[in-house]
């Protein structure tokens, strides 16, 4: 069991690691781009923040791809919108034994962890103007 955790653990930390270092590769493949912006946009940027008037390749610097892109209908007309997830793994436990025909017993425990779509939290909910493209309203649940 204590094995299972060291390993989980180990799992989260990589995946936490990648997470940072992506937002530094979406930056430098886009260098060109991201030295275009001012430097309160590249400051923003950096730090995974989103305002007002970012377009949609700022805000992927900044968050990544959305989780779910969907178009909603506001008082101001259709709206793309993107929400940023996170995942929220569940941990099982179990337990079982039998007897066999030989007469032998065993026994068993099993651990798991899964993740279902159901099973996450809003992050973050961006909402981009159809004529503009520009973002128009930000949204944190952080």
């Amino acid at each position: 069991m204590k094995s299972f955790y060291l390993l989980f653990f180990a799992a989260c930390g990589l995946a936490l690691a990648g997470c940072a270092s992506s937002q530094n590769q979406r930056i430098s493949q886009n260098q060109a781009l991201f030295d275009s912006y001012t430097p309160e946009e590249r400051r923003l940027i950096r730090m995974g923040q989103v305002a007002v008037g970012f377009d949609q390749e700022q805000v992927r610097m900044a968050l990544g791809s959305p989780g779910r892109e969907t178009t909603v209908d506001t008082s101001a007309g259709k709206q793309i919108v993107w929400e940023y997830r996170e995942l929220r793994p569940s941990l099982g436990v179990s337990a079982g034994g039998g007897i066999g025909t030989s007469g032998r017993s065993g026994m068993g425990i099993g651990t798991g962890v899964g993740v279902s779509p159901d099973r996450t939290k809003l992050l973050k909910r961006i909402e981009f103007d159809r004529q503009t493209g520009n973002v128009s309203k930000v949204e944190s649940y952080d």
